[in-house]
C-alpha cells in the first residue's frame, strides 16, 4: 500500500531494550476543538435519585404552548419543542434520552449553521404563564439535560418576578456573583470532558433567592454563545426545596497520588498509599452536623478510609482528600475492587433522599493489562464513551497523536500495546505506535519517540474486533518514571479515518491523557478523559486470539430477542455493539442466555463472545 510520510515520522529512531524517562511535563491546558464529532455519544450516567418535595409547578413539554420562545440580538436561531428533535450540524449531539422524550421536549441546535456572523446568539424560552411560589420561601428548579459545550458559549436559568427585568448583556464569562436571579446550569470549568456526564442528566438549582415567596414566577433558559453545540431540557420541575439533602458530588482514587485514576494497575506498580477522596455539599434548607465521608473498597485486599466530621450549612461544600495506606505495602492482590462512597449527617435519617449520597468507582489490580481507562470494569450505569480521531480536528487529518500517561514506580517489561477503535474506522487507515519522554519540544510538541514500531494497518478484522494488539518487535523494558504511549495517525488526507474510544467515565488531570496537533501552528493539548491505549505486560499477548468456535445467535435477523447457545459448558462475556461501536449490552453466560435488545434500533449489530482464551465476532440484525 502506497503511503506517504512526513519528515517527523523519518525522525522517529526504534530503540530497543530499556527505556528511560526524564522527568514528567506540567500540566497542558485544554484544546479547543474544530467542531469534535461525539463518536460514539455519550452512553449513560449515574441513576437518577429518588423521592422529592412538594411539586408547585412543572412542564414535560408535552404542549409546545407552556412555553415562550424567543431570541435577541441578530442571530436568528431560536429554540424548539416537539417530539423527535435532532440536531443538524456536522457533528450532530444525540437526542435526549429523557424520561418524558416520546411527549416531547426542547432543543436549541447551535449546531446548525445559521450562526455565520461571528455574533452572540441569545435564544431563550420561558414559561408562558408564570406560576406561584407563595407560601414556599425555598425553591428549587429541577430539570433534565443533555449538552455538550464547544468553544464560547455559555448555559443560564434566569429568574424574574415581573417577566420584565431580564438580563441583556450576558456573555459566556460574565462574572454572575453579584446578580441574584442568574444562575449558571453547568459552572465554568465544570464540564472538563467537554459534554454532560451521561444521557440525560438531572440538573437542581436553588433559586430561592430570587423565586422563594413569590406571587408570580418566569424562569428562562438562556444559550449565549457563538456556533456551539447542541443543548437538550425536559421534565422541568419547580419544587420546595428538601429539609435536609446532603449532596456526594464524586469519588477518586488515585493511585500515583497526582489525580490519575488507573482502570487496571499491575501490582507492582502500586504505591503503599493512594490518594483518596470525594466532593459534597448541603443542598438542603437545614444546617446538617457530624457530616462525613466514608469509603469502603472491597476486593482481595479490603480497605477503608474515613473523612474528619464537619458541620455544613446549606450551600456549603466540603472534601475528603487524604493518603490512605494500602495493605500489605501496597501489594494488593489481582482482582477488581469496587470502591463505595458514603456519605452521612446526624439528620441523615431526615433525608428525603439519600440515592444521592453513595457514589461508586473500580479499579482493576491486574498483572497483565496496565490501562489508563476503565471500560469493562466501571460501575454499572456510569460507563460514558466517546471517541477521537483523524476527523475530530480540521488541521490534523493525518499525523494527529492521542496518548496517555503512564508512570513506572519500578521497571516493568512492556510487550505490546492495545488500541480501542470504533466501528466508524475505516480500512486503510493507519498507524504508528510510540513511546514518548514526557519533556516536550521548543515548539510545545511531543518530542522525538524513544521507541516506534512500524506502519499498522487498520483491516476490517480490526474494526470487527473493536481493537488492535500491537505487539513489539522487541519488548520494552520500562525504567522508573513517566512516559506518553500513543499512536500517530493517518487517514490518507481525510479519505480513511480512524477513531479511537474514549473513556468519559473518569476525568482525568492534565496531560494524564492528550493530544498532539501536528505542524508549527499547533501543539499539545490535554483532552481530560483516557483514551483505549493500553499496556500488555505479558508476553502471551504476542499470541494470535484463537477463534471460538461452537457458537450459535438465533434468530437472525430478530425482533429483539436474541438466543445465545454453546456447545460447550464455560465461562462466556458477552459484548454487544451498534453500529457506531457503543456497548449496548454486556453480561456473562456458563453457554445458555437470552439477549434482550428490545428498545435498540433496527440495524446491524456486532456480538463479541470470549472465554478468555478464545473469541469470536457474529453479526446479527435487529428488525
Amino acid at each position: 500500500m502506497k503511503k506517504i510520510y512526513s519528515t517527523m515520522l523519518l525522525l522517529s529512531v526504534a530503540l530497543a531494550g530499556n527505556v528511560m524517562a526524564q522527568s514528567k511535563t506540567p500540566y497542558a491546558g485544554p484544546r479547543v476543538p474544530v467542531k469534535r464529532s461525539l463518536d460514539p455519544a455519550v452512553t449513560v450516567g449515574p441513576a437518577a435519585s429518588g423521592a422529592r418535595s412538594e411539586v408547585l409547578w412543572e412542564s414535560d413539554f408535552s404542549a409546545p404552548g407552556d412555553w415562550a420562545i424567543a431570541h435577541d440580538g441578530p442571530v436568528n436561531l431560536d429554540w424548539q419543542i416537539g417530539t423527535g428533535l435532532a440536531s443538524t450540524g456536522d457533528y450532530p449531539t444525540p437526542a435526549i434520552e429523557s424520561t418524558t422524550a416520546a411527549n416531547g421536549y426542547a432543543m436549541y441546535d447551535s449546531d446548525a449553521g445559521v450562526n455565520t456572523s461571528g455574533n452572540f446568539e441569545y435564544a431563550h424560552i420561558t414559561n408562558a404563564a408564570s406560576f406561584s411560589t407563595a407560601g414556599y420561601p425555598n425553591v428549587i428548579v429541577e430539570f433534565q439535560t443533555q449538552y455538550r459545550r464547544f468553544n464560547n458559549e455559555q448555559t443560564f436559568l434566569v429568574v424574574s418576578t415581573n417577566n420584565t427585568d431580564w438580563p441583556t448583556n450576558l456573555e459566556p464569562g460574565t462574572d454572575i456573583s453579584g446578580l441574584t436571579n442568574v444562575f449558571h446550569v453547568f459552572a465554568p470549568g465544570e464540564l472538563t470532558q467537554g459534554v454532560s456526564p451521561g444521557n440525560p442528566v438531572t440538573r437542581r438549582i436553588n433559586i430561592s433567592s430570587a423565586a422563594g415567596d413569590q406571587p408570580q414566577v418566569w424562569i428562562r433558559f438562556l444559550f449565549v454563545g457563538i456556533w456551539g453545540y447542541t443543548w437538550y431540557v425536559d421534565d422541568v420541575k419547580v419544587l420546595e426545596q428538601p429539609a435536609y439533602d446532603l449532596v456526594l458530588q464524586n469519588g477518586f482514587l488515585s493511585h500515583t497520588g497526582n489525580g490519575e485514576e488507573y482502570g487496571r494497575v499491575p501490582s507492582g506498580q502500586l504505591n503503599p498509599t493512594m490518594r483518596v477522596g470525594g466532593d459534597f455539599f448541603n443542598f438542603g434548607v437545614n444546617p446538617m452536623t457530624n457530616v462525613a465521608l466514608s469509603m469502603t473498597v472491597a476486593g482481595a485486599s479490603p480497605f477503608n478510609a474515613s473523612s474528619t466530621p464537619v458541620d455544613l450549612n446549606s450551600g456549603v461544600e466540603s472534601a475528603m482528600d487524604q493518603d490512605v495506606t494500602l495493605p500489605n505495602g501496597g501489594a494488593l492482590a489481582p482482582g477488581v475492587y469496587n470502591a463505595v462512597f458514603a456519605l452521612a449527617g446526624a439528620e441523615s435519617d431526615q433525608e428525603e433522599d439519600v440515592l444521592n449520597n453513595a457514589y461508586l468507582r473500580n479499579f482493576e489490580v491486574n498483572n497483565d493489562w496496565y490501562t489508563l481507562d476503565g471500560i469493562g470494569n466501571h460501575p454499572a450505569g456510569y460507563e460514558a464513551l466517546t471517541s477521537a480521531g483523524t476527523n475530530s480536528f480540521t488541521d490534523a487529518t493525518d499525523g494527529l497523536v492521542l496518548f496517555n500517561y503512564y508512570e513506572f514506580r519500578t521497571a516493568q517489561m512492556v510487550y505490546g500495546m492495545e488500541i480501542g477503535i470504533t466501528s466508524t474506522s475505516q480500512v486503510g487507515s493507519y498507524f504508528i505506535a510510540s513511546i514518548y519522554d514526557t519533556t516536550l519540544t521548543a515548539d510545545t510538541h511531543l518530542d522525538v519517540p524513544l521507541y516506534s514500531t512500524d506502519v499498522i494497518d487498520i483491516t476490517q478484522a480490526h474494526i470487527d474486533a473493536g481493537k488492535v494488539t500491537v505487539i513489539f518487535p522487541e519488548a520494552q523494558n520500562m525504567q522508573p518514571g513517566g512516559y506518553f504511549f500513543g499512536i500517530q495517525m493517518y487517514s490518507n488526507g481525510g479519505a480513511n479515518n480512524l477513531r479511537v474510544v474514549d473513556d468519559l467515565t473518569v476525568p482525568q488531570p492534565g496531560l494524564a491523557s492528550g493530544i498532539d496537533i501536528p505542524g508549527p501552528a499547533d501543539q499539545v493539548y490535554s483532552n481530560g478523559n483516557a483514551y483505549h491505549i493500553r499496556l500488555a505486560l505479558n508476553s502471551a499477548v504476542g499470541m494470535p486470539e484463537q477463534e471460538l468456535t461452537g457458537v450459535s445467535l438465533y434468530p437472525n435477523p430478530a425482533n429483539g430477542i436474541v438466543n445465545f447457545r454453546t456447545e460447550a459448558f464455560g465461562n462466556y462475556a458477552i459484548q454487544v455493539l451498534d453500529p457506531l461501536g457503543r456497548e449496548v449490552l454486556s453480561t456473562r453466560s456458563n453457554g445458555s442466555a437470552t439477549l434482550d435488545l428490545r428498545g435498540n434500533a433496527a440495524g446491524l449489530y456486532l456480538v463479541r463472545i470470549t472465554d478468555g482464551q478464545a473469541s469470536t465476532v457474529q453479526r446479527i440484525t435487529l428488525n
